[in-house]
């Protein structure tokens, strides 16, 4: 167990009681727990490359622990109203092609590394969270997030039809001595 994979799991934490805040209209606590959430997720990589410590289960775990936690935080965003319940059916259309992808591209080369599209996308979408947590008028920006994941999601299906593999890909296995 890594100290970038102890991180991530701190992140998966804070998802339900960011989700009960949300849903209590403690705004305030609810801004603060995400903001402790994104710290986790800035830091479990930063510390996984510094420790040369980059493991398979944080490779894995990563991403889903932020999926389920956008999905959880806009879910509850929606129920109290402050985003369109269609921005967000709208929203888990790539999360689930974006999930499906990385497992299906780590187990054709072992890792999967996130890119400049897909790098930008959890940006506007880590913007749009903060801000419409800030005030009840923002809503919209959950579609600027739904955009960025479409295209961060098209740029990777793009890639990966036309057969280039992405930095970090493992190098061809050789053969092993009998």
């Amino acid at each position: 167990m890594t100290l970038a994979t102890v991180l991530t799991l701190v992140r998966g934490a804070l998802l339900g009681p960011t989700v009960a805040a949300v849903l209590g209209e403690r705004w305030t606590a609810a801004l603060g727990l995400f903001l402790g959430a994104l710290a986790t997720d800035v830091l479990d990589g930063w510390v996984a490359r510094r420790t040369g410590r980059v493991t398979l289960a944080g490779q894995l775990l990563d991403p889903v622990v932020d999926k389920l936690f956008y999905v959880g935080l806009f879910s509850a965003l929606a129920a109290a109203g402050r985003v369109s319940p269609w921005a967000l059916g709208l929203f888990l259309l790539p999360q689930l092609g974006l999930g499906v992808g990385t497992l299906v591209l780590w187990r054709r080369r072992g890792e999967f590394v996130a890119e400049g599209p897909g790098k930008a996308a959890a940006g506007v979408t880590a913007f749009a969270a903060g801000v419409i947590l800030l005030s009840p008028g923002w809503g919209w920006l959950l579609w600027a997030a739904v955009a960025a994941q479409f295209s961060a999601a098209l740029y990777y299906l793009v890639r990966q039809a036309r057969g280039r593999t992405p930095v970090g890909a493992r190098p061809p296995t050789r053969p092993t001595p009998h």
